[in-house]
């Protein structure tokens, strides 16, 4: 017959070993869950992780897509500096899906994109993942390239300082200097013919191309601007904001003798223009004719009539994308009676700008385009600063390059 213990030592013994061992087990059953249910988690997250990164993605895609393709979105981005957009999009790539794009611009054709992705869960939480990328589009090089002056003839530079900053210029003719003219450009100098320099005169810029200084460059065409072409409904005469006969614009500058006219937006003058009996000018825009234009006419003692003085005349773009300054289907002359020219804009002549001997300096940010150039007696001294936008503007049908993204940045929480 089998021996009972009835030791109480042992007894107790055998309790609490089976009451270790049960609370081992079970703490090690609690691990198992514990860890299965992490790595669950785990594993959760990162398919929402993938998810919210595609969802993301997809709302990068479809804002540059917008940017390229819908016309709202394109000429927001490339017309305003400070255009913005805000879009949501439901059931994104998934049923539980969905992300918000906001677009602000920082300078035309230049933006911020920021995409917020947005994940339902089934445990009743949202998986967000916020991505940022900047894009832009460089505008296109202008049809002068990158050249402060340009003349389809000569350029003929006698007495001159002349300095053009940002650019350089060019011709489709010869470049002549004469009578210890100072030429400098940061830019290149380029001539299809000949440069010709004379009395002491010289040019110091990047480089200097021309038949003489080889190799010479290709011709560039004369850039056309439309006037008032027929059926042309982009033709600055019809986006005019004001029209007048060459008539009507003089009497509205004798009206303003001895005080300041101020043209804002586009005004088209069926004739010539001339400047002059001590009226200033301010052009806030475009001012355009199709005769020739003349600054500061040289009259006796500067005078028209009873009003005497020299003019001043002053060129201001009024917007990023819009076109500045004076634009002539025959010649722009720059006379002994303008005092002073501080021009925003392009300065374009079908035929020629002659620029002759005035008394203050002469600054231009943009450039100027004419069939011939001539700059004489100006020891004062004449300041371009070549500005691509405002010549491609001013010229028409800015071209941009391709979206470009230039910095990727996303967070994940």
């Amino acid at each position: 017959m089998a021996e009972i213990c009835n030791n109480p030592k042992q007894r107790g013994f055998v309790l609490a070993t089976s009451l270790f061992i049960m609370l081992l087990l079970l703490s090690l059953g609690l691990y198992v869950a514990s860890f299965t249910l992490t790595e669950l988690r785990i594993s959760q997250s990162q398919a929402s992780s993938v998810q919210t990164y595609y969802l993301a993605e997809a709302g990068i895609a479809e804002a540059i897509w917008k940017i390229k393709n819908d016309n709202t979105w394109k000429d927001g981005f490339e017309g305003s500096e400070t255009w913005s957009v805000d879009y949501t999009r439901n059931s994104a790539l998934y049923p539980n899906g969905s992300y918000r794009i906001q677009i602000n611009n920082n300078a035309v054709a230049k933006g911020d994109i920021i995409v917020t992705a947005y994940l339902n869960l089934s445990s009743g939480g949202t998986a967000q993942r916020v991505v940022k990328t900047n894009v832009y589009k460089a505008l296109g090089i202008s049809a002068i390239g990158q050249n402060g002056e340009y003349a389809d003839g000569n350029i003929d530079m006698s007495g001159t300082v002349l300095n053009v900053f940002n650019g350089g210029f060019f011709s489709n003719n010869n470049i002549i200097v004469n009578y210890w003219s100072v030429i400098s450009a940061t830019g290149d100098v380029g001539a299809v013919g000949n440069v010709v320099l004379n009395q002491s005169s010289h040019i110091v810029a990047s480089s200097t191309s021309a038949h003489n200084y080889p190799p010479a460059p290709d011709p560039i065409p004369m850039p056309s601007i439309s006037f008032d072409n027929a059926g042309d409904p982009n033709s600055y005469k019809a986006l005019a904001d004001n029209i007048y006969t060459e008539r009507q614009f003089e009497d509205l500058l004798w009206d303003n003798r001895g005080g300041t006219l101020t043209l804002d937006g586009v005004t088209y003058v069926t004739g010539d223009i001339d400047i002059k009996g001590g009226v200033d000018l301010t052009v806030n825009g475009i001012l355009v004719a199709d005769g020739n234009i003349t600054l500061g006419e040289n009259t006796h003692f500067c005078c028209w009539g009873i009003s005497c003085g020299r003019s001043d005349v002053t060129i201001n773009r009024v917007g990023s994308t819009t076109p500045a300054g004076l634009l002539s289907k025959g010649n722009v002359t720059f006379e002994l009676c303008l005092d002073e020219f501080n021009g925003q804009g392009l300065v374009y002549a079908n035929d020629k700008i002659n620029i002759l001997s005035l008394p203050r300096r002469i600054d231009v940010t943009g450039g100027l385009v004419a069939r011939k150039l001539t700059l004489t007696s100006l020891w004062q001294g004449v300041n371009i600063t070549y500005d691509n936008s405002i010549v491609n503007y001013t010229l028409g049908d800015p071209e941009f390059s391709p979206i470009v993204t230039v910095e990727h940045w996303e967070e994940e929480y």
